[in-house]
């Protein structure tokens, strides 16, 4: 029996610490989070220890082959950037409205972008404070509108059911996104409060809710107008920004609302439910398409054995984002994976092992054990559980927070066993392309690789590939990470760890949707195209569209590798009409909605 359980652990260690396959395209992120100086900034700094501490984390995240940081910029009706309407935050220095001798949202997207990485501005939509009159009797808001104010026990929140407050929280996100090149804009989980809601909101209930109707939908209807209208004054404003949210984790609507979306019903009674406790209807953004990615925050550990444990969320989660094509990036929280210590229970539950059995173990069997339940082992099978249980070729992980996320170790182990290779965020492609510029003088000087992208702006990104010349000119080749080196939206790259011969540097250009453009590979002779077809291939509403310099043929395959289409296409663009799913065309990855 023994011998039977010793295999059985260290078949669970090999399994948990098998390095899979890195994926071109997923996001990997963690939440930076500013309120009560969690992880960034230090109030007690001053500027320029403040910027050399965010150059660091940023330095450490470039190293685990992260490509996104969600930084939190607005935690309470405050701002962490030069704001027209609200006044700088606490955080920064101790005083609110107190100026911090610098921009910091102007400067972490700078350092951000040099080291590829998108930055998304973290926003709390609706909170106020997070203690009562922690902002005094002078503070803009409670001083000229008390009416948008909402009190709970311990805190106050801006009220969503008043209109004025969704118009201003509107005008908030379009002074971000106007005056910064953020590449998203991202909620968390705080819309009415954990505490739940009676009578605080009696006051709008009696100027906007309509008569008869329920007061919980009334409730969701003001946070989904919300997400509407942010929505659309994104695309009218600037239609590159991503807008997302990381909502509570368990949905928990009723099967009825389950069946009228059109997806499989998860009972997670007993649970939380942002449904109907927080009034948070994620499901009904994706079907309204008001957001481009749901990042629910999924903080329950694999080894949770209710409904709402890790493993059943995310093929959940997972299942709804496919039917609604928009993309599912979970949140996972750090503090939930086991540390360093052995936790028994966990290790009972994760092995199914028996608290005798357990006992009989002899002390390297209990060792064998306690791998098997560390942090990082459970951090690797939640990555793992996203990548497997993604539909849309979009994996995504959030961790919360960027202190544990280094602190825990999960960085240094990410890199050596999942994240090997630098990935480039999923494709959206819902969102209009952009026109990708061609790159032209692809110059090496020392270490430094050089080029020219006429025309682009400044959302427009570049991936460095160092390649083989014997598959320089395979469109396979630029399929896989396997030979992708770094991505920034700068012009230039440190290549000082590009030394094998017989290699080519490639570059291509990437718009904010994550189309890519045909390689550009330096050779000796000059600058050539290193994809004999040239063809541009993306997925639109029931079409796929092939972008073709000359007449071609091109074969559609379904997913399963049956041949579902072979047609002739002209020199320029071709729409070649598709249920909505997912081709393959000539060896790209299509999605037609």
């Amino acid at each position: 029996m023994k011998k039977h359980l010793l295999l059985i652990l260290l078949a669970t260690v090999f399994l948990f610490s098998a390095v899979a396959e890195s994926p071109k395209r997923e996001l990997r992120a963690t939440w930076l989070a500013s309120v009560s100086n969690i992880d960034w900034p230090k109030s007690t700094q001053t500027a320029a220890q403040q910027q050399a501490a965010l150059v660091e984390i940023l330095d450490g995240m470039q190293a685990a082959r992260m490509n996104a940081v969600y930084m939190q910029v607005r935690p309470m009706c405050d701002a962490l950037y030069q704001s027209a309407y609200e006044p700088w935050s606490q955080y920064l220095t101790g005083t609110r409205g107190k100026d911090p001798g610098y921009d910091p949202l102007a400067f972490a997207i700078d350092e951000a972008h040099k080291r590829g990485m998108e930055l998304h501005a973290w926003i709390n939509p609706y909170r106020y404070e997070s203690v009562k009159n922690m902002h005094g009797a002078d503070d803009p808001i409670r001083k000229n509108h008390p009416e948008w104010l909402l009190e709970y026990s311990s805190s106050y929140i801006l009220d969503p059911g008043n209109p004025e407050v969704t118009a201003y929280l509107v005008e908030v996100i379009e002074d971000i996104i106007t005056h910064y090149n953020v590449d998203g804009v991202i909620f968390d989980d705080y819309f009415y409060p954990y505490e739940g809601t009676t009578n605080q909101d009696a006051y709008s209930q009696s100027l906007y809710k309509p008569a008869g109707k329920d007061v919980g939908d009334w409730r969701r209807e003001n946070v989904n107008t919300l997400m509407a209208d942010i929505y659309s004054m994104i695309q009218a404003t600037k239609p590159t920004v991503k807008f997302g949210i990381g909502p509570f984790g368990i949905w928990g609507g009723p099967q009825s609302v389950a069946n009228a979306y059109g997806i499989d019903y998860l009972n997670t009674s007993g649970g939380t439910s942002a449904y109907s406790q927080l009034y948070c209807d994620g499901v009904a953004w994706l079907k309204a398409k008001s957001i481009d990615y749901i990042s629910p925050q999924c903080y329950w550990p694999s080894f949770n054995t209710r409904a709402w444990g890790y493993k059943t969320l995310v093929p959940w989660w997972a299942g709804v984002a496919e039917v609604m094509g928009r993309h599912f990036y979970s949140s996972m929280r750090i503090s939930t994976m086991p540390q360093s210590a052995p936790q028994r229970r966990s290790i009972l539950q994760r092995l199914r092992i028996t608290e005798s059995e357990y006992d009989n173990l002899s002390m390297v069997e209990r060792s064998v054990a306690a791998t098997a339940a560390q942090g990082t082992e459970e951090c690797g099978f939640e990555v793992d559980m996203n990548r497997s249980t993604d539909l849309l070729g979009a994996p995504g992980h959030v961790f919360f927070n960027t202190t544990q996320f280094f602190s825990y170790g999960l960085a240094d182990y990410l890199a050596e066993e999942k994240f090997t290779q630098p990935a480039l965020t999923p494709l959206m492609s819902w969102k209009t392309p952009q026109t990708l510029p061609r790159i032209t003088d692809i110059t090496l000087s020392g270490n430094t690789l050089s080029w020219q992208a006429p025309g682009a702006d400044e959302t427009i990104r570049y991936a460095l590939y160092y390649v083989p010349s014997r598959v320089v000119n395979s469109p396979a080749t630029y399929e896989k990470s396997t030979y992708l080196q770094q991505i920034t939206w700068e012009t230039s790259a440190d290549v000082s760890s590009c030394t094998q011969s017989g290699y080519y540097f490639v570059v291509t250009a990437i718009d904010a949707a994550g189309n890519e453009s045909e390689p550009y590979v330096k050779t000796p002779s000059g600058i050539q195209t290193g994809r004999a077809e040239s063809l541009a291939v993306y997925g639109a509403q029931g079409v796929v569209c092939v972008s073709a310099p000359e007449a071609t043929t091109v074969q559609v395959y379904a997913v399963t590798g049956q041949l579902v289409r072979e047609a002739e296409v002209e020199r320029g663009t071709t729409e070649i009409t598709l249920p909505a799913g997912l081709y393959i065309v000539n060896g790209y990855k299509v999605v037609v909605r």
